[in-house]
């Protein structure tokens, strides 16, 4: 009986947490992307196959997609995770670093900054969002090795400089390239270093939660 009413209670939240959400996902991806016009084979297939381009095609992008994505469930695992050491500003500083890990990533996977919304006010939205994070949670982050979160940010912030000066490709194409190398450079390693921090940090945090469950 104990048995039925766990396996019951397991698929139970399988059905809320993950199919559900999942089927509503894949019907509403489907149904707007034909609203749009875009075939359904389309949005089911695999861009590099779609494309037929060879796999080192957009190889540094994808890895960037992966390593937003673990910062944001690395970080949300912890935030979430109920364990009764994770509490007040450590927590919130746990959610808020996933939950923005999660925003960039999306915003790099569809390009929202280039397509559909402003430059201008999501590189500001970034800056303003990640100062409040180091204000508010000044303590949390220095006891978490703070100084890796503030040099992610400013190579991040680098990458966005050298985008906003970047020459036009057509009338300076050498200068492009150059400027082109340098901004997804300082944007990789500035991922590479968001996610070790994050993933420092959330490390730190499970180990603390342990201590206090043991003492």
């Amino acid at each position: 009986m104990m048995c039925e009413v766990l396996i019951k209670t397991s698929i139970n939240k399988a059905l809320r947490w993950a199919l559900i959400p999942a089927l509503l996902v894949y019907v509403a991806s489907l149904s707007l992307s034909g609203l749009a016009g875009i075939k359904g084979q389309l949005v089911l297939r695999d861009l590099a196959q779609t494309c037929g381009t060879p796999a080192g095609v957009g190889l540094l992008s994808n890895l960037g997609y992966l390593l937003w994505l673990a910062a944001a469930a690395v970080t949300l695992f912890t935030a979430y995770s109920g364990q009764p050491g994770v509490r007040g500003k450590q927590r919130e500083l746990m959610a808020c670093g996933g939950w923005f890990s999660l925003l960039l990533c999306i915003d790099d996977m569809f390009l929202l900054h280039d397509r559909y919304i402003g430059q201008t006010f999501l590189y500001l939205l970034y800056m303003v969002f990640a100062a409040l994070i180091a204000t508010r949670y000044r303590r949390q982050l220095m006891a978490s090795r703070g100084e890796l979160f503030l040099l992610a940010v400013a190579l991040l912030g680098a990458s966005i400089g050298i985008d906003l000066f970047q020459p036009n490709e057509v009338d300076q194409p050498l200068a492009y390239k150059t400027y082109q190398l340098l901004e997804e450079g300082a944007k990789f390693l500035g991922i590479a270093t968001w996610v070790h921090y994050w993933w420092q940090a959330s490390a730190l945090s499970l180990k603390s939660a342990q201590s206090s469950i043991e003492s």
